[in-house]
């Protein structure tokens, strides 16, 4: 999605708004948004956009008037709201809880952006982490802290903003109520996906719907959004299995009782909805070869992210000017690691993230490390994972405690200075992120830019850094397993691989990694968002046929626009076998439609040629024997299948002949559901009958 190419307008308003908004002091640095919003800000002031942030204070209101400019606004909002309590979470709460905040505002002058952070109340819990323990979610109230500013936020803009202003708002979860009652009141809202949750995470209908009247909308807009029933037996077996890959959640169905996607809500509401990569946008948007993507085709957000195909835009992300500014040669390598009690003589792998052990990969990364060095190998690893408390981690705290010589571990906000200092002495980043849950992911671009060679995730998100193809560094699978042993394998073959590489192969790639990494610059960004907002303003964004066509969104291009785009159509089809799509190109070859669809293990598209209705009827077989099943599968370029029942899988064995075969536990359905990675990384679902054993015997 691009906008409308055209001169942009000069006079913009826009409102950065966010529940976090630190990234001016690292004392109040809680995750990346926060530097994100700083460096976004200053770079929009920069080519002239009027550009404010809206925050929360989170009881730092001390500490800012102590070393900042804050002047006290004359707003004051008694702010009396019933919040509709899902009784399934909150059994202990009533119907409601009834919060009562005064939120006063006070406006921080800070360089090119003026910063209004709200306190008052549940404004201020929580200083030292900001955001509420999730275990406090049904037992304690202030758990309803980001809610609360939400509601407080949104009616700050509505009598504040000015005419025509653009509010750009981050992270669907923490403002899926926002976008409608601002544009309502005259906005044009922007909203970006941070991060990848759950594609159809979900909150309470009751909820949403009551606070939107509350705010003045339209509470409508959030009917309609119900999944379809998803009974059948394949359907069933995924839903109990998807939650352990972090792609999906499950909700229960209670009569009168309904859950709304917040990236349904934001997608239908918004203005534009905005991704921190092309690659970020593509996995949201189509789920595309993980466990996820066969269910997501029925799921509601699926729904509305099409719908909203012409408002998919990619403002992006940056490295900031001081990363991509360090200069290797002048950092005193050596005692930035005798300093930390390392050893300048080895070479160094650097890991920069929040402490999320699923998230960042670092149950993997640690075992990894851990057993590199058990087998001899020697390097130093600095390894930075930003925790709000004490950190006691099974896996990288023994890591530490085993090898104080080599190994680094701090847990406490460090100023980006020493940070750069860290990447600039180290050999190797490694990333290994898990769940395509990272984005742009920008400590990997950092380290990138000051010299680190990359070992990471082959996510869609992060692709931009050119480690996939390895111009940059090497990739390792996605993961999408709570306990991974192939990607700790990875991970340590490629660790080791890069340790050895000759001293010429790393400077090519250190180069290449440098150049990437600083080609991300946040004028390029601004420059994107103000003709973006300006696209907003006058109505002016439109959708990229050749992105519809890789999406597999053929069905949304017009006949007129396709002939322009006959050849990327044309690839398109017989790369997917979209029969669909060659009937509209006038292609007939129904074989290398069936091939294509068996090489990316699409069995309801193969399913869709009943001239090759004996080659699938026999990829595989399911007999009972003695009360277990036998099972068999053969189909298409296969690298490992599981069966999958009640959210847990049996792996069967390769025969030998190309197939896979093994026995598992019988149960009463109809249908053996076998989760399938294909030799390429991609993930499918496929469903095989069961043949009785006295069918079977005649």
């Amino acid at each position: 999605m691009n906008a409308e190419e055209s001169l942009v307008e000069p006079s913009i308003s826009a409102v950065e708004c966010h529940y976090e908004f630190g990234g001016f002091d690292h004392r109040l640095v809680k995750g990346g948004i926060s530097v994100y919003l700083w460096n976004l800000s200053q770079a929009l002031s920069a080519r002239g956009v009027a550009v404010s942030g809206l925050t929360a204070a989170h009881g730092a209101l001390p500490l800012l008037r102590a070393d900042y400019d804050v002047t006290d606004l004359d707003y004051v909002d008694d702010l009396t709201v019933d919040v509709p309590l899902d009784p399934l979470v909150w059994k202990d709460f009533g119907e409601s809880a009834k919060i009562a905040v005064k939120v006063t505002a006070h406006r921080i002058s800070l360089p090119g952006v003026d910063l209004v952070v709200l306190a008052g109340g549940l404004l201020d819990a929580y200083p030292d982490t900001f955001y509420p323990p999730y275990e406090s979610k049904g037992r304690d109230l202030s758990f309803l802290k980001p809610l609360v500013f939400q509601i407080a936020a949104t009616r700050y803009l509505v009598r504040t903003m000015r005419p025509r202003t653009v509010v750009h708002l981050h992270e669907p979860y923490y403002h899926y109520l926002m976008p409608q009652p601002l544009r309502a009141a005259g906005a044009e809202v922007v909203c970006t996906v941070q991060s990848n949750m759950p594609v159809n995470k979900k909150v309470y209908g009751r909820e949403v719907r009551e606070l939107l009247s509350f705010l003045g909308g339209d509470a409508t807009v959030a009917t309609g959004l119900d999944d379809p029933p998803l009974d059948g037996v394949v359907e069933r077996e995924m839903r109990a299995y998807l939650p352990s890959t972090h792609l999906y959640n499950e909700y229960p169905e209670r009569p009168g009782h309904d859950y709304v996607s917040g990236l349904a809500l934001v997608a239908r509401t918004a203005s534009a909805l905005d991704f921190l990569s092309s690659g970020q946008l593509e996995h949201v948007v189509t789920q595309g070869d993980t466990p996820a993507e066969s269910l997501f085709q029925r799921l509601a957000v699926r729904r509305e992210l099409r719908a909203a195909a012409d408002r998919l835009v990619v403002g992006g992300c940056a490295v900031g000017s001081a990363w991509r500014a360090a200069d290797r040669s002048t950092v005193d390598r050596a005692e930035v690691l005798r300093r930390r009690g390392l050893k300048p003589e080895l070479p160094t792998v650097y890991h920069n993230a929040r402490y999320a052990v699923h998230h960042k990969g670092q149950r993997e990364l640690a075992r990894a490390l851990h057993e590199l060095l058990d087998e001899g190998l020697r390097f130093n690893a600095v390894l930075h994972c930003l925790s709000p408390s004490p950190m006691d981690d099974p896996e990288l705290n023994p890591l530490a405690e085993a090898y104080p010589g080599e190994v680094w571990l701090e847990t406490g906000p460090l100023p980006e200075s020493e940070l750069i200092d860290l990447a600039c002495a180290a050999d190797l980043c490694l990333f290994p992120s898990k769940f395509e849950m990272d984005t742009f992911l920008l400590a990997m671009g950092e380290a990138m830019a000051c010299g680190a060679v990359p070992v990471a995730t082959a996510q869609r998100g992060m692709e931009h850094f050119e480690h996939v193809s390895g111009t940059t560094g090497a990739a390792v699978p996605r993961s999408f397993r709570a306990e991974d042993r192939e990607l700790v394998d990875e991970i340590k073959a490629q660790v080791r691989r890069l340790l050895a590489a000759p001293p010429e192969e790393l400077e090519r790639l250190r180069a290449n990694a440098i150049r990437v990494a600083r080609s991300f610059t946040w004028e390029k960004v601004a420059a994107d968002f103000h003709q973006i907002f300006a696209a907003t303003l006058r109505g002016g964004l439109k959708a990229d046929p050749k992105a519809l066509l890789r999406r597999g969104w053929g069905d949304l291009v017009d006949d007129r626009t396709l002939a322009l785009h006959a050849v990327e159509a044309r690839d398109q089809a017989l790369r997917t076998g979209d029969g669909d799509l060659a009937a509209r190109l006038g292609i007939v070859d129904d074989r290398a439609l069936f091939e294509a669809a068996r090489e990316r293990g699409d069995v309801a598209t193969c399913a869709r040629f009943p001239d090759h209705a004996s080659e699938l009827a026999s990829r595989g077989a399911v007999v009972e024997e003695a009360g277990r099943w036998r099972v068999t599968y053969r189909f298409g370029p296969v690298r490992t299948v599981d069966v999958v029942q009640g959210g847990r899988a049996w792996p069967l064995y390769p025969t030998g002949d190309g197939g896979f075969g093994g026995t598992v536990p019988a149960s009463a359905e109809p249908q053996v559901v076998l989760l399938v990675t294909l030799a390429g990384g991609r993930v499918v679902w496929d469903g095989l009958n069961v043949v009785l054993e006295k069918e079977n015997n005649g």
